[in-house]
């Protein structure tokens, strides 16, 4: 995620289709199509992710960039997918780094964001993600944006929304919050639309399988 400048992104992975990143994910662990929950932007993902259960562990690296207050601000961020989602999406901070499954950095050298994520291709189920977030100019207002951007990311948003509106929307105007769109919700009840039907999800089985790493990057236009 830039602040508001030309872009470029680059994913990596396979094609999007059907309801949430190929046809492997339709059945077990899919009840619902991506005409469930709409308007959203799933036909403009490249995949569409999704953690086998909630809450996620988040852990902050402790190094010289950390901060309390940062942490504070990009909690706030994250919390608006928890309050979004009516606390079906839900995070639980560790205090172990091998203990978890989401782990984030701050950036002091850009106000971007950047997101990699490890999952299994088979099944769209993510393993671990790593989330940057940019805290140069130290804006309150960026910094939580930001990390709520990129926590979208991390729950499973592989790509970006075309809209301006929306909080998936690859640029941002420095110092204007982010707020979480009906097309972002519905894009991320696609991903768990078994919470959100009244379905059990099916007992996730270990996949034989390598998983792979994507990485969402942002770049300059030239």
């Amino acid at each position: 995620m830039r602040a508001l400048t030309g872009v470029g992104l680059i994913l990596v992975g396979a094609l999007l289709s059907g309801c949430g990143g190929g046809g492997a994910q339709v059945g077990e662990q899919r009840v619902c199509s991506a005409n469930t929950f709409v308007p959203n932007y799933v036909p403009q993902l490249e995949r569409l992710l999704y953690w086998d259960r909630f809450p996620v562990t988040v852990y902050f690296e402790r190094d010289a960039n950390y901060s309390d207050y940062y942490r504070t601000l990009a909690l706030q961020g994250f919390d608006q997918w928890v309050d979004a989602t009516g606390n079906v999406v839900r995070y639980q901070v560790v205090q172990n780094p091998d203990a978890a499954q989401i782990t984030v950095y701050f950036k002091p050298d850009t106000r971007n964001g950047l997101t990699t994520y490890t999952y299994y291709p088979s099944n769209g189920r993510l393993r671990d993600a790593k989330v940057e977030i940019g805290v140069r100019g130290n804006n309150p207002i960026d910094i939580r944006s930001v990390a709520a951007h990129e926590f979208g990311h991390a729950i499973g948003i592989g790509g970006h929304s075309t809209n301006p509106e929306d909080m998936m929307y690859p640029n941002f105007v420095t110092s204007v919050p982010l707020q979480i769109s009906q097309n972002d919700l519905n894009t991320a009840k696609t991903a768990y639309c078994n919470y959100f039907i009244g379905r059990s999800r099916a007992a996730v089985r270990e996949p034989d399988e390598t998983p792979v790493e994507a990485t969402i990057v942002c770049g300059h236009n030239h």
